[in-house]
């Protein structure tokens, strides 16, 4: 399980890169308008990062317990139903997002397959900016599975994984 906390880490720290790169590609078309000038297909580039930060964030996110949850249910039910609550809460959100993992690998490997590149100015293959996405979604569902495995198995599950 280490090498996976690896990997999510390694997430957050392009998620973090793709963030930093939005305000250079911003910074550089402001700059570029005071003379007059335009940066090909920078408002292309600032979404395509801005995509890439969100789905590699989520594992990362996971691992630091920062997804939203609704705790509202754990505060009422009783402490014998709080196993079978997380158990069921992790198997759904486990399952959204291996279905949201294969669809969008689905989507990109179409990407590729049939060639699609960019409409703009810049004729970029489009499943490279679309690889973040199933990447960070495949790294989010391992993270789901790592939490379902600990609740099947009663393990006390961390403070950051109660979110």
């Amino acid at each position: 399980m280490i090498v996976l906390e690896r990997m999510a880490r390694v997430c957050g720290a392009l998620a973090a890169l793709f963030l930093c790169l939005i305000g250079v590609v911003v910074t550089a078309q402001i700059v570029a308008r005071l003379f007059s000038m335009q940066i090909p297909a920078s408002d292309d580039f600032a979404g395509w990062f801005m995509a890439a930060s969100i789905f590699l964030a989520l594992p990362y996110a996971m691992l630091q317990g920062d997804h939203i949850r609704v705790s509202l249910l754990l505060q009422v039910i009783p402490e014998h139903l709080r196993r079978p609550y997380e158990l069921l809460a992790t198997l759904i959100g486990l399952l959204l997002a291996a279905w949201c993992t294969w669809e969008t690998a689905h989507f990109v490997y179409e990407s590729f397959v049939y060639k699609e590149v960019a409409q703009g100015m810049v004729a970029v293959p489009l499943w490279i900016p679309q690889l973040g996405m199933p990447v960070g979604l495949g790294l989010l569902t391992l993270m789901l599975l790592r939490r379902l495995l600990r609740v099947v198995q009663g393990q006390e599950l961390e403070a950051t994984e109660h979110g």
